[in-house]
């Protein structure tokens, strides 16, 4: 929560229309900054990067018709994130990961994030129609250029709710999978839009319930896949993910082992 101090200030009338900006994203971020600081692993990446206009991209996996477009958490590519990818590449998928922050990640330095950083204001200015969608297309079409005709979604937190809102585009992204997603309360409305299912992996503290009743009377209701991590820390698939923890390598494992089946069925 934002200390009251500040939400008083904020209350303020000359700061009514920052109070409208920061709100709407406290609640579930709470999570986020409660899981404590991203962790340094050691991993050499087997992909590659090439390049689509002013962004780069991870790129790994042979030639294949399946693809998969992973969006990372607001801690950009880092070594969890792109083990996870080569990972997901090794079970048969193309893997395109954007860079949407263009190399300008969140910075570790403002992480825990004070009031005065506005984590939600940067958050917010990374929107899905004006800056996110044009970068996951023009993977979408470099992808489908190079003979990939079915395509998947898998989103880490913030990236989750990217991932949500390319799935209600059903004639490009058959299925889509959330990592301890990030929703910012937005699960009865994003969810149902979604046309193809949803597999969810949610740590301790992550929407869940909320969004399998989302999900109740969907078309495709019956293939989602849901488990939840409650042994878990958010992130522990991506920038939190102490991967040399047996505990959490097993977690790990077991969520790219479900990943696989539920591509599998749906691309």
């Amino acid at each position: 929560m934002l200390p009251l101090r500040f939400i008083r200030e904020l209350q303020h009338p000359k700061h009514q229309r920052q109070l409208i900006t920061i709100a709407p994203c406290t609640g579930q971020m709470d999570v986020c900054c409660a899981a404590g600081a991203p962790v340094n692993v050691d991993y050499n990446p087997k992909g590659r990067y090439e390049q689509i206009g002013d962004m780069r991209v991870y790129i790994a996996g042979e030639e294949n018709t399946k693809g998969l477009i992973p969006v990372y958490d607001i801690f950009g590519f880092s070594n969890q994130f792109l083990q996870v990818c080569d990972r997901l590449a090794a079970m048969g998928y193309v893997v395109a990961a954007p860079d949407i922050f263009r190399g300008q990640p969140w910075s570790l330095e403002k992480f825990p994030p004070k009031p005065e950083d506005n984590l939600s204001g940067w958050i917010q200015s990374y929107s899905w129609d004006e800056k996110v969608k044009p970068d996951v297309y023009a993977v979408v079409n470099r992808l489908r250029s190079q003979g990939v005709s079915s395509f998947g979604t898998i989103g880490f937190c913030w990236g989750a709710a990217m991932s949500v809102r390319a799935a209600a585009d059903g004639a490009t992204f058959r299925a889509a999978a959330l990592l301890h997603p990030s929703l910012f309360g937005k699960e009865g409305e994003w969810c149902p839009a979604v046309k193809g299912p949803i597999a969810v992996f949610s740590a301790n503290g992550d929407p869940y319930e909320t969004i399998q009743e989302a999900m109740k009377g969907h078309q495709r209701a019956d293939q989602c896949v849901y488990r939840q991590y409650n042994n878990m820390i958010h992130g522990f698939c991506g920038a939190r993910g102490k991967f040399e923890d047996p505990e959490v390598a097993k977690c790990v494992g077991e969520v790219l082992g479900l990943l696989q089946e539920f591509f599998d069925k749906n691309l």
